[in-house]
Parts: C-alpha cells; sequence; structure tokens
C-alpha cells in the first residue's frame, strides 16, 4: 500500500527545496505516491502537479487581484483533488495565504500538516501565528531564529538547516582589480515572477544603458528563473539572447558583481560569496501598506537580516532607481578593499546557518510525523 504525500511549493525557491526533500523521502518510503503544487523540480522527482507553481506566482498586496481567479481556481482544483484522493500527510512550503487556508482543510480532514519553510511572520502579518498554532502540527524552519521565535509562541517547531547549503558552494576564485575595472563582470537578477518583472524591468534597462556607456568591456548575464521564458526576459530587458543564462549560480560564480532583486537570490549570493546591491520594487498601493499598515522597519534581504547591521545596500521602491543602483555598482566594481570586505560579511552566512543535512533531517521529521 502506497503512501500519499501532498506538498505544495508555490515558489521557485520551495519548488528546489521541495524537490530535495521529496528526493529524501523516497530513500526512506520507497512505496511513496507524491501530488500537489510545484514546478519542474517536484516534476523531476516524480510529483504528480496538480497545479503548477506559476499559477500561484504574484507578488504585493494588490498583485493579488490580477489573479485572484487563476488563485481561486487553483485552490479549489487542489482541495477538490486532495478531498477524492487523501494524503497521509502534508508538507507546505511558505505560501502563507494559500497553504493556511489549505492547512485549515487538512485539519478536517485529519492530516497531519508539516510546514517547511517558514512564512516570515516575524517581520510582518504576525497575526498568522494564530493560525499557525491552530492548523500545523510541526514547523520545520530554515533559520535559527525563527526556532526562537515559535518557541516563544508555544508551537512545536524544529530548526533543520537552510537547504540551500547542501546545493550552494562559496567560490574559490575572485579576478584581479585591474581585470575587473576594465571588463566587469555583472550579473541582473530581476526576480523569479511576472509581476516583478513587470515592476523592475523599466529600472533594470536604464541600468544596463548606464553599465554599457560607463564600462564599454562589461559583461551582463542574466540568469532565467524556471518560473518565466528566454523570451520574457530578452524583451523586458532589451537584452541579446546570449546574455540570458541557464544558471544562476554558474552566473553569480561568474560575476564580479550582482544586481538582486530581495527574495532567495539574496541568501543564494550571499553564499556564494558574491559582493551585490540588493533591490525591489512593488505598487505604490503595495509599498504604502507595508510602511503604514505593517510598519515593517526591518532590513529586506536575509543577508542584512543575518548579520544584523547593513551590509548590502538596499534599494527599495522610490529608491530603486537606476541611478541609485548604478552608483552602488560603480562603487563596488571600483573599490577593491569594499568588494573584499563585503565577501568577507557575506560568507559569515554560511556558519550562521549551520551545516549541510536540511533535506535529510526535515524528511526524517516527516516520516516521524507518519
Amino acid at each position: 500500500m502506497s503512501i500519499k504525500v501532498l506538498i505544495v511549493a508555490g515558489e521557485a525557491s520551495s519548488d528546489i527545496a521541495g524537490a530535495g526533500l521529496l528526493r529524501e523521502l523516497k530513500l526512506r518510503l520507497p512505496s511513496l505516491e507524491c501530488f500537489g503544487v510545484g514546478g519542474k523540480q517536484l516534476a523531476s522527482e516524480g510529483m504528480k502537479i496538480v497545479v503548477p507553481s506559476s499559477a500561484l506566482s504574484v507578488v504585493g498586496f494588490f498583485d493579488w487581484f490580477d489573479k485572484a481567479r487563476e488563485v481561486i481556481t487553483s485552490y479549489r482544483k487542489v482541495n477538490s483533488f486532495i478531498k477524492k484522493n487523501r494524503p497521509d500527510i502534508a508538507v507546505l512550503l511558505d505560501l502563507p495565504d494559500f497553504n493556511l487556508r489549505l492547512a485549515k482543510n487538512l485539519k478536517k480532514l485529519g492530516v497531519p500538516v508539516v510546514y517547511y519553510i517558514s512564512p516570515q511572520v516575524w517581520a510582518w502579518r504576525k497575526g498568522r501565528v494564530k493560525k499557525i498554532k491552530q492548523y500545523v502540527d510541526k514547523m520545520l524552519v530554515v533559520f535559527p531564529f525563527e526556532k526562537d521565535f515559535y518557541e516563544k509562541e508555544g508551537i512545536d517547531v524544529e530548526f533543520v538547516g537552510h537547504p540551500l547549503l547542501e546545493r550552494i558552494e562559496p567560490r574559490k576564485r575572485y579576478r584581479d582589480q585591474a581585470v575587473i575595472q576594465k571588463t566587469p563582470r555583472i550579473a541582473i537578477l530581476p526576480g523569479s515572477r511576472k509581476s516583478e518583472l513587470r515592476y523592475h524591468a523599466p529600472v533594470l534597462r536604464k541600468l544596463i544603458v548606464k553599465l554599457k556607456q560607463t564600462y564599454p568591456g562589461c559583461e551582463i548575464k542574466v540568469p532565467l528563473a524556471s518560473t518565466l521564458s528566454k523570451e520574457m526576459i530578452t524583451k523586458a530587458l532589451n537584452i541579446e539572447p546570449a546574455q540570458v543564462a541557464l544558471q544562476s549560480w554558474d552566473t553569480l560564480d561568474w560575476a564580479d558583481v550582482a544586481v538582486v532583486a530581495s527574495g532567495t537570490a539574496t541568501l543564494e549570493t550571499a553564499l556564494i560569496g558574491t559582493p551585490f546591491c540588493l533591490f525591489y520594487k512593488v505598487s505604490s498601493s503595495s509599498a504604502w501598506l507595508f510602511r503604514n499598515w505593517i510598519k515593517y522597519r526591518g532590513f529586506l534581504g536575509m543577508p542584512n537580516i543575518l548579520l544584523k547591521r547593513l551590509v548590502v545596500k538596499e534599494c527599495f521602491q522610490e529608491n530603486a532607481t537606476s541611478e541609485k543602483i548604478f552608483a552602488e555598482v560603480k562603487h563596488l566594481i571600483n573599490s577593491g578593499p569594499s568588494r573584499l570586505n563585503m565577501v568577507s560579511s557575506l560568507l559569515t552566512c554560511r556558519q550562521i546557518l549551520g551545516g549541510k543535512g536540511a533535506s535529510a533531517r526535515a524528511a526524517r521529521v516527516v516520516t516521524e510525523r507518519l
């Protein structure tokens, strides 16, 4: 008799983490049958995709309205599927608005719920902690400070480490300053969602023009997220197809400096050890709510959050202009000591997150819950 596992991963980064977990679960449960929400990575591990993760890829409060019908349809489809194919356990990754609603229904069906990769309730919308306590049986967190947060709330939690440590190694080579100044290599990561590309593309197009004018010998590469197409990237950023790279980590290892949209990619860049500038833009209404309703005043980038200080410059909303981002990139290109100091600080993140084995530890907990 097969064991049925539901996995819901609505982001490109969650798709990778979910795939790592599924790989470990299959070693422990040979008769496992897995289905749910995911992308190419989970599909490659044999998961039946009920709804593709791209259907749930949105950013900002009001951007939900643009995809409301698709999100609601996806939710109903997943909910209907699990009623007909009751899972023995559910593993939910991030995506709190979708997953916490789903967790409520799973609880009604008597399905144990494990939440792997916590929503950022410690930063904003802390009211969701009540729902987590009510509907989630076990929290598996990837940052050490999250364990302290949930323990104070009386929630069963375990720190398993970060799955990125299993896949990302720190870079070993950096080019000489004279070479960098003459022919700088710049990686640009615009975000993995279509909505992020919509807000970021106008800024990045201008930035690319400025970089080419100032550094005629520069090379620019844009890694392709699994949730976007090559044509979409080239058109949005007005770049050549040859400038679109298939592997983000290889591109970050190649680059002297990077420009990275806020998200998991900032931690990836830090773990590789590439100096970078962080930026992010949302709709003006979402930004207003973020500042005035949520009143979040902390850092945006996980490297800065982990290090508890501003190591990476953050350009958010009105500060996310081509001029300000260019000024930081220019500073990092021209100042070898600034780059080296940032690299030294960024690589400390690896020590804070502990060792490898997050997927195996998460799989152990899921198996024990079964």
